[in-house]
């Protein structure tokens, strides 16, 4: 069992209230659909049962991403993809190849689909210290199930079940 401050208990429960209700959500469909977008983009490089990434990666993005692929079982009729900061950072306009920090708040995300259907997707945010490590799952416009963790080792821990979960139906 996991103990938890009074501090955490609280950030945990504005986190929660300020995600989307239940139900079909605006918010929720458009994020889906750009979550979509990323994996039709990403199709021609991705390996059912494994998770894939980009070719130039920071040193410490090839050490996460060795990370995330050893610790996290992809079912073989799912596909995943590892987005670093580093790329997120070039595709919003930063320059390519930067080695200094990025000052971002996370350590990637991953984001996973079965093998062309994107009816449910999964999305990790593997938040840095200050922030929450989470995994959303969207299934057609809504937001099915939400996991937040002390920690991006309990993330990338759980990851396997959620994928297996809500995937493999």
């Amino acid at each position: 069992m996991v103990n938890r401050t009074t501090d955490e208990n609280q950030k945990m429960v504005q986190t929660v209230e300020q995600r989307a209700g239940a139900g079909h959500s605006e918010i929720v469909a458009g994020w889906q659909s750009i979550l979509q977008d990323m994996l039709l983009r990403m199709q021609p490089f991705l390996k059912t049962g494994s998770i894939v990434t980009f070719q130039q990666l920071l040193p410490n993005e090839k050490v996460f991403f060795k990370r995330l692929s050893d610790d996290v079982p992809v079912p073989a009729v799912v596909q995943a993809f590892y987005l670093p900061p580093s790329v997120r950072h070039q595709m919003m306009g930063g320059q390519a190849g930067a080695n200094k920090q990025l000052g971002l708040s996370d350590a990637g995300v991953l984001v996973a689909s079965r093998v062309d259907n994107y009816d449910v997707i999964v999305n990790a945010l593997f938040a840095l210290a200050g922030c929450t490590p989470a995994v959303d799952v969207y299934e057609r416009g809504h937001l099915l199930a939400g996991y937040q963790y002390a920690s991006i080792d309990a993330c990338r821990f759980e990851l396997g079940i959620v994928l297996k979960r809500h995937l493999l139906k």
